[in-house]
């Protein structure tokens, strides 16, 4: 059977998902939807791959590594275009300049964690530094633990925030 479809037809290659992506969104890639194109964007930019970055928040349990906060509507901060997620790097490792070796990512923190939570921590003074949970983080970063391995699982699109249900319901 031939089945035909015209060119107005669009599947996004990572999700499947088959809605249209709004034509004034640019993508670098064409074949992915919105939110798998900017995944990928993303995780190439710290040279993880998209199932890299899933693995990572599948071992946090889709939760941000500091402060446990998960999102709430879709990955869509009050309608803006950024995501909920952050990779979280060394910047001491790379710098803070646009090139990264890809091992100095320490874990996926939202927002709030990434821009201003864990900077001002890390600027105080070692004496200063007494937070078991920062600690923690700084000195087994999530991304550098076994369970951060990619699976299975991880791979296709990028984790939602009904995937951790589905991983328990599926395990």
């Amino acid at each position: 059977m031939n089945f035909a479809f015209n060119d107005d037809f669009f599947c996004c290659a990572m999700c499947q998902d088959d809605d249209d992506p709004n034509p004034r969104i640019r993508r670098r890639n064409r074949e992915l939807c919105v939110r798998c194109d900017r995944a990928q964007q993303n995780a190439r930019r710290y040279r993880l791959t998209v199932a890299g970055v899933n693995a990572i928040l599948r071992s946090q349990n889709d939760s941000c590594a500091l402060c446990q906060e998960q999102p709430n509507d879709f990955d869509d901060l009050n309608g803006t275009d950024r995501t909920f997620w952050c990779i979280d790097h060394d910047h001491a490792c790379c710098g803070r300049g646009g090139s990264n070796c890809g091992q100095c990512v320490r874990g996926i923190l939202c927002q709030p964690c990434n821009a201003t939570r864990l900077p001002a921590y890390e600027r105080l003074p070692e004496i200063l530094r007494d937070s078991p949970r920062f600690n923690n983080y700084l000195n087994h970063p999530p991304a550098r633990q076994p369970e951060a391995q990619v699976t299975d699982r991880d791979l296709g699109a990028p984790r939602g925030p009904f995937t951790s249900i589905l991983d328990a319901f599926f395990a």
